[in-house]
């Protein structure tokens, strides 16, 4: 799955994707600007009919709180479901409870977060984040994607058991069938931990523990069944 990267030019970025001729590619979650609401309806429009858009990314996460509360978004988001595409919604932590109040206005839309919301692997969570999460969870449409947390570690922190907590609170709130593993990749393998996609998915499965199920859940299934691919 390719996931936009803030590329000028939303459908330039999905042709790009798609000339690259990746075999292994099943999908392109794109961009549009969903705050400008029904205005963003020709745009997904013209996303629909590159065959591999499977999905739309608007970064909130440099966003100010009182952007989450903008008509435009929340219609925007409102024609994103009519069009039958998910939402990847990529956040900070601090932005957790603003989404959900958000969200639980578009209860038809289905919904990945993104990095666990970038939680505050660094300095430690005084349990903001993981009462922020589970009340998100609490949203039926909601998933969560396991991905994104090596930026977020300090140089000292050793990755597997830094990791290891807000994993398990993800999974506990979500359940593997709401929950899908990201490589967040470039920007996970150009730190300097380099670490590559299938590293990461062996971190995540090793330190959660998973089962069987949970881990045909984690690695593909929930992804196949949220992307429809």
């Amino acid at each position: 799955m390719f996931v936009e990267a803030g590329a000028a030019g939303t459908t330039d970025e999905v042709a790009w994707a798609e000339s690259l001729g990746w075999p292994e590619l099943l999908g392109v979650v794109a961009h549009a600007p969903l705050e400008q609401g029904s205005r963003v309806v020709t745009e997904l429009a013209a996303l629909r009919e590159a065959s591999r858009t499977v999905g739309i990314r608007r970064l909130l996460q440099d966003e100010p709180l009182s952007s989450f509360e903008d008509p435009g978004l929340l219609e925007g988001l409102r024609a994103l479901a009519r069009a039958g595409l998910p939402f990847d919604a990529c956040i900070r932590h601090h932005q957790l409870a603003a989404l959900t109040a958000l969200l639980a206005k578009v209860p038809e839309l289905p919904v990945v977060l993104d990095h666990l919301a970038k939680p505050p692997v660094a300095t430690g969570d005084d349990g903001t984040w993981e009462r922020d999460l589970r009340a998100l969870a609490a949203l039926p449409q909601v998933s969560v994607k396991l991905s994104g947390m090596p930026p977020e570690l300090r140089d000292d922190q050793d990755l597997a058991p830094a990791v290891r907590p807000w994993l398990e609170v993800a999974l506990d709130a979500f359940g593997a069938d709401r929950a899908m593993v990201g490589s967040d990749w470039p920007i996970s393998a150009m730190l300097p931990r380099r670490l590559a996609p299938g590293r990461w998915l062996s971190i995540v499965l090793d330190e959660l523990a998973a089962s069987p199920a949970e881990r045909e859940q984690l690695s593909w299934r929930t992804a196949s069944r949220f992307y429809g691919v």
